[in-house]
């Protein structure tokens, strides 16, 4: 019995390529350059586009911050909470 596990545990070992999942085969030189040739890249009109939601949405946050500290001060100083 116990040299049937050691069988299988060479089996396991000498797989050849071909035989690897795909999950793998794309960690090769090969499977990198096609990997990349998948990629699809950003175009110039679209990066503006995008650059200026995530600014918009950087800006909206930083005045909805300030506002709500603010707005938490003065309740704070109408409680007497604060100098």
């Amino acid at each position: 019995m116990a040299q049937d596990k050691n069988k299988t545990k060479t089996e396991v070992k000498e797989k050849p390529l071909k035989d690897v999942p795909i999950q793998l085969k794309w960690f090769s030189p090969e499977g990198i350059k096609t990997e990349i040739k998948r990629i699809r890249w950003i175009k110039f009109p679209e990066l503006l586009q995008n650059t200026g939601k995530v600014l918009a949405f950087c800006v909206l946050f930083g005045v909805f911050f300030i506002l709500c500290d603010l707005v938490i001060s003065k309740l704070l100083l109408m409680i007497g909470v604060g100098a």
